[in-house]
């Protein structure tokens, strides 16, 4: 069944929930503003009040006069220390009278001027020692401000007669009780004193000019009265008909506002099922939860913000034209929107799991920015420093002096945070392309090492990168080299007694042949059927050992006896080489864990190598000594084959120090007794000082 979208539904939604906040923001914020008498309307306060009774009691209704005015100052000590030292101290000022009455260059100062000079000198003189004669000074300067200031007073009674012609009113002063009346046009009249409503005026004029002085010795005076006061139609006309019509909006607001909200019970009861079904819901049920709270958020957010200017504005609207059905409109799709989104969320609240959540993956996000705390702190700190200088350059073109401020923290702050950042952009470039570099097989060119930043350090990181796949690539070029030769080896080896024993085989097959010739032949088949074998057996071994297929088992070895043992069983071979074997054993027992067969193998392996590779005639020395947690063997012989210094390729497989291949063996050899050791997490130590050959092994003690 195809579902509907119902969107007419949803706009009448928007609708009655548009009107509902803005009558509702309306009674909470304006109320006061229209179920009030005009004259206590802020309507009344922000025209009438502040425009023409702010003035009426320091002009016309009481002001003060020049009696009242003279005994309001008295000159204190303050005062008399300000006026002496208004022009600077006492040597300032008299140095500041000789200045003025310096001569000009070849004349002189004429009697009259000297005279003058002098006055002014013993005048300020006379400031400084005499407080009475600085009193009377201050009194006088005060009378002349008085006399300034009401003077100006009558320009502006006039002015301001003038400005609000019809001015009428009939007050009397609530703590003199003295009344004040004044015939005027007619208009609207204004009553106070009841309610204990009264009105306050300040008799002195802080508008007028010249009161700076005054208004600095003199506190603002102010009177309460109680009365009518009568303004012309001509100035209350227009703001209170502006009133009515606001406070019209406003009771037809509060009927729709009621309405709306008696509409909207009655409607969701009706399109209830059709909305939470509509296709609108169902479409963003898909979507990430925490996308549609936060476009839920903005959308309440905004129409809240629109209809909060909505009521503002109908309550100072000036007539029915100025209604905002633009702002309107735009509320109604924001509240349509959030209801739709809000339905939506609380469809799916109880699917929400954090650990699939679209905030999860945002948190874990963040996470990776602090993975290095001091260069995401870096970051932010420049984007703070970039974000206010931005802001402090858009401010210093309103605030002037601001520039002053703004200049050398662009100096000093901004352009250094500035080349901060693009340096360190420009060194991650750089590092970038050359790992595009290295990835493309260029590992010839190191990375750039500059500072002591993080970027630094990941440049040090791939340089050790690079140098492990320069090693890598050397591995692999020398294992493909080892590889064919490896396969040529066992190639030659494998094929030498196999083509032995093929030819013998053949010959055997001659009847001819004479029982000694038959003899002989059955022993060469043997010898090499044995040394296939041998062969054989020795490459299974190395591949088992180095897949760690092979199962150690491990007792209580006397490793003295066991190598007492091998030398025994190879000593024919040694004789035969007239080799002259030294042998260091200890008189007591050396005991490890450990296979012996296995091991036997290595020493038996290690002496073969010895009898076949050693320059006859020479001395061979075996020792076996003991540390606390190994048992350590050491073989040396002096060999009769250049061998070169790459003491890594004789533990190859198939590798011989006979690189002609005159003698027999598998070379595998030292292969097979590394990995020996290797399994019984031992040490296999081969080193090479010319022609003398050294094998060093270490064997635990202990049980692995």
């Amino acid at each position: 069944m195809k579902k509907e979208r119902h969107l007419g539904k949803w706009i009448t939604v928007g609708v009655l929930i548009t009107l509902i906040l803005t009558t509702l923001l309306t009674w909470t914020g304006n109320r006061h503003e229209f179920l009030n008498d005009f004259q206590d309307t802020d309507s009344f306060h922000g025209t009438i009040d502040y425009e023409i009774l702010e003035r009426l009691g320091a002009l016309l209704v009481e002001p003060l006069t020049e009696e009242e005015l003279l005994t309001m100052y008295s000159v204190s000590s303050g005062d008399i220390e300000e006026y002496r030292f208004r022009y600077g101290n006492l040597n300032t000022q008299i140095q500041s009278i000789m200045d003025q009455y310096e001569p000009v260059e070849g004349q002189e100062l004429g009697p009259e001027l000297q005279e003058e000079r002098d006055a002014k000198i013993a005048d300020i003189r006379k400031n400084f020692s005499d407080d009475d004669y600085v009193s009377e000074k201050l009194e006088a300067e005060w009378e002349r401000d008085v006399a300034t200031y009401l003077a100006n007073l009558k320009v502006a009674q006039r002015n301001y007669l003038s400005n609000y012609p019809g001015i009428g009113y009939s007050l009397t002063n609530n703590e003199t009780g003295e009344t004040f009346d004044r015939e005027g046009s007619a208009g609207v009249k204004f009553t106070y004193g009841s309610d204990g409503r009264w009105l306050q005026m300040s008799r002195f004029d802080n508008y007028g000019e010249n009161t700076v002085s005054l208004n600095e010795k003199v506190d603002t005076i102010y009177a309460n009265y109680s009365g009518t006061v009568t303004i012309p139609n001509a100035f209350v006309g227009q703001p209170l008909q502006q009133y009515k019509v606001r406070q019209t909006l406003f009771w037809v607001l509060t009927v729709l506002g009621l309405l709306s909200l008696l509409g909207g019970v009655i409607a969701w009861r009706k399109w209830k099922q059709d909305l939470l079904a509509s296709s609108l819901v169902s479409d963003l049920n898909s979507k990430p939860q925490e996308v549609r709270a936060l476009f839920a958020g903005a959308t309440m957010w905004l129409g809240y913000s629109i209809t909060e200017m909505i009521a503002r504005g109908l309550a100072y609207s000036s007539s029915y034209q100025t209604i905002p059905i633009l702002e309107f409109g735009f509320a109604v799709l924001f509240f349509t929107v959030f209801m739709i989104l809000l339905i939506s969320i609380t469809q799916t609240i109880d699917d929400y799991s954090y650990e699939t959540s679209l905030l999860k993956r945002v948190v874990e996000g963040l996470k990776g920015l602090f993975l290095n705390r001091s260069l995401a702190w870096q970051a932010i700190i420049i984007l703070v420093i970039v974000f206010f200088w931005g802001f402090g350059t858009v401010l210093s073109g309103i605030v002037g002096g601001l520039i002053l401020v703004w200049i050398p923290a662009t100096v000093f702050i901004g352009i250094p945070a500035l080349y901060f950042l693009f340096s360190r952009i420009a060194y991650l470039n750089r590092t970038m392309v050359q790992t595009a570099r290295l990835s493309d097989g260029v590992v010839n060119e190191p990375f750039e090492i500059k500072g002591r930043s993080r970027l630094t350090e990941h440049a040090k990181v791939l340089n050790g990168l690079r140098d492990q796949l320069v090693t890598s690539q050397s591995s692999q070029v020398k294992s493909e080299r080892l590889k064919s030769e490896l396969i040529t080896n066992v190639s030659h080896d494998l094929r030498t007694p196999l083509t032995s024993i093929i030819t013998y085989t053949d010959l055997l097959k001659n009847p001819e042949l004479t029982a000694e010739q038959r003899e002989q032949y059955v022993g060469v088949l043997e010898r090499k059927s044995a040394r296939l074998k041998t062969l054989i057996e020795d490459l299974f071994d190395v591949s088992k050992m180095a897949s760690g297929n092979i199962e150690l088992h491990k007792t209580k070895v006397d490793v003295a006896s066991l190598l007492q043992q091998a030398i025994a069983e190879q000593q024919e071979a040694l004789d035969k080489q007239n080799l002259d074997v030294r042998v260091s054993i200890a008189s007591q027992p050396v005991h490890a864990y450990m296979d012996g067969q296995k091991v036997w193998r290595v020493f038996d392996n290690l002496l073969l190598n010895i009898s076949k590779y050693s320059m006859p005639g020479t001395r061979v020395y075996v020792a076996l000594q003991e540390t606390p947690t190994h048992a350590v063997v050491t073989f040396k012989n002096i060999s009769q084959y250049e061998l070169g210094d790459d003491t890594a390729e004789l533990t190859e497989r198939f590798k011989r120090g006979d690189q002609a291949r005159h003698t027999e063996g598998s070379g595998l050899g030292l292969a097979i007794a590394q990995s020996i050791v290797t399994l019984h997490n031992g040490e296999f130590d081969l080193s090479l000082d010319g022609d003398l050959f050294k094998v060093t092994i270490l064997l635990p003690k202990g049980a692995m």
